[in-house]
């Protein structure tokens, strides 16, 4: 299994609301766009979502994560809206979200 820590941009987002269901149904047409039917029938989960942040985590298959990372890179609209997916994390390990080697001071 892979996860990635995600968070969506809007071009313009002032009175948008997002929900799980068209986030998901979202990520799901990006990934049928660039890789087909055959793409679009790997099973992506939402763990975690910060509705007022953008920002949620995403989990998928280690068969899979290529595939799932370029079609959040190249995809370009949410609901009609221009959009950015920015991925800030990547990993194999649910705990790693926890931990920041950045801020940790070695003693």
């Amino acid at each position: 299994m892979y996860y990635l820590d995600v968070s969506l941009e809007l071009a313009d987002s002032s009175n948008i609301d997002i929900s799980h269901v068209y986030l998901k149904k979202n990520i799901l047409e990006a990934v049928k766009q660039l890789f087909g039917e055959e793409g679009a029938k790997s099973v992506i989960d939402i763990l975690k979502f910060n509705i007022p942040e953008r920002r949620f985590i995403l989990r998928c298959e280690s068969e899979f994560y290529i595939q799932l990372r370029a079609s959040l890179t190249v995809a370009s609209q949410f609901e009609g809206k221009p959009c950015v997916y920015i991925i800030h994390r990547a990993t194999k390990n649910l705990l790693s979200f926890i931990v920041d080697s950045r801020n940790y001071k070695h003693e």
